[in-house]
């Protein structure tokens, strides 16, 4: 669960995380939120097996915010 506020519309969010050897990308479409809002947004995850994780979310004009990377235990 997260909580994101925008200005313009957002394209998707996208969880990043790693197990030290791979790289995996979890991806929420976000079309049709419109401009200006805030909100909570729920996207599964299972930890298992990862060692890092951030979030990523990205809006139609190509500008993204992200969170510091945050290692597992």
């Amino acid at each position: 669960m997260f909580d994101v506020e925008w200005t313009f519309p957002l394209a998707f969010a996208e969880l990043v995380s790693g197990d030290g050897v791979k790289v995996y990308r979890q991806r929420l479409s976000l079309d049709g939120v419109g401009p200006f809002g805030r909100r909570t947004f729920t996207m599964p995850f299972n930890p298992s097996h990862r060692k890092w994780v951030r979030l990523e979310v990205w809006d139609v004009a190509v500008n993204g915010a992200f969170t510091q990377t945050i290692r597992l235990q």
